[in-house]
């Protein structure tokens, strides 16, 4: 009889598990969050981190901003040439040109990219709730997240018409008042749609150049010329996270935005640059 009563029954166990059920259903949405939000931060914490070294860059440059361009196609992002000149605050190509481990992480290295001297850990180029893999076999992780604003630091001739410098100001110095804390100067870009070193914006047109990162659900990164970096909410998640996905996420002058998205393709424009 005592061991009998020491027991449980089948249907007290059977009750507990249910119990253990419903609280980790609970807590798994909360633990969910949590990462997210820490995530978030340590995103934050690299944008940071990268516009320090940008701000570090210009002032051994005359107060330049590191250049920003669409990258060099013809350079061995593995092996450069010995005497070959970083040309771009950070190297970048299509994912699909990434075929080996050495040519990603040569996309960061100091011998193609400006900005890399003053960045420590080349993690800092990549937010770290992106994962994806940009080739299967072997596996490679992409080593960019952010693009810099197509309007501060261009030094070429356009590309899908941004920046148009005819209408708009192109920012090239820290000390142009004009740009404020409003100008962004890196964005987190959707990993479909980052190709290039720049975040482009059509500035007259209402469509999505390069659309906005979706790693922290409906928010995304950006950091400021001033140094300071912040998660912005978008009003409608299509905007960051299209569905259906376009056709094509490169068809930069192509990809309309949806009416319900213009408040937040309007917040892109208010922050990347100013009529002259």
């Amino acid at each position: 009889m005592s061991l009998r009563q020491a027991g449980f029954t089948l249907i007290e166990l059977l009750v507990v598990i249910a119990i253990i059920a419903i609280l980790a259903a609970m807590l798994l949405p909360a633990l969910s969050k949590a990462k997210q939000k820490s995530q978030t931060i340590a995103c934050l914490n690299h944008l940071k981190q990268l516009t320090t070294a940008s701000i570090m860059y210009a002032g051994d440059y005359r107060d330049l901003w590191p250049l920003n361009n669409p990258g060099d196609d013809t350079v061995n992002l593995a092996n450069p040439p010995a005497n070959y000149v970083p040309r771009v605050w950070a190297e970048g190509r299509e994912g699909s040109n990434l075929m080996d481990e050495q040519t990603a992480q040569g996309m960061v290295s100091e011998r193609v990219s400006l900005v890399a001297p003053y960045v420590k850990e080349k993690a800092v180029f990549r937010c770290p709730a992106d994962k994806k893999a940009v080739n299967s076999n072997p596996v490679v992780i992409r080593p960019r997240s952010f693009g810099m604003n197509g309007y501060v630091g261009w030094n070429s001739a356009p590309w899908h018409n941004t920046p148009d410098e005819t209408r708009y100001v192109v920012f090239r110095k820290t000390t142009a008042s004009r740009a404020g804390a409003g100008i962004f100067l890196f964005g987190e870009i959707n990993w479909d749609s980052l190709c290039r070193p720049m975040f482009g914006v059509n500035m007259d047109l209402m469509t999505i150049y390069h659309y906005p990162a979706k790693y922290h659900g409906q928010l995304s990164t950006f950091a400021f010329v001033d140094g300071h970096a912040e998660a912005h909410h978008w009003r409608d998640g299509q905007f960051n996270n299209p569905t259906p996905p376009p056709g094509n996420w490169h068809d930069h002058t192509g990809n309309a935005a949806k009416p319900s998205s213009y408040n937040d393709l309007a917040w892109l424009k208010d922050h990347t640059t100013f009529r002259k």
